[in-house]
């Protein structure tokens, strides 16, 4: 399938597409071919790839991460804030890449034909 047929399919613009498609590129996760006959596939089988593959492959920051910016030397608040996020980000970053290593791309492509399916 090319960038403009995904891009229609999922109804957002092929540059877009593009972009993601280079960064699932590098990860390794696809493999593209260029030019008239070209398009993108899986660099793997589906049951070997996990959301969280894709996830840290799109998005390698911290979701939540706080910033770090110069307390306010009088507020307990201000001063304490910083690593106070630092560890809710750090706990739901873990938690996160928990639940989407479970989730297998196989398996949301299962859920995707039976829903196609009952439609």
């Amino acid at each position: 399938m090319n960038s403009d047929s995904l891009a229609k399919s999922v109804n957002t613009n092929p540059v877009v597409i593009r972009r993601l498609l280079s960064q699932l590129t590098k990860a390794k996760l696809v493999l593209t071919v260029r030019g008239k006959s070209g398009g993108v596939k899986l660099a793997r089988d589906s049951a070997s790839i996990n959301l969280k593959d894709v996830y840290v492959a799109l998005s390698p920051s911290e979701s939540i991460a706080p910033r770090n910016k110069s307390p306010h030397k009088e507020c307990a608040v201000s001063c304490a804030m910083y690593t106070i996020m630092s560890s809710v980000a750090d706990g739901t970053q873990k938690a996160t890449l928990k639940y989407l290593e479970t989730q297998k791309l196989s398996d949301l492509a299962r859920k995707v034909s039976k829903s196609h399916a009952n439609n």
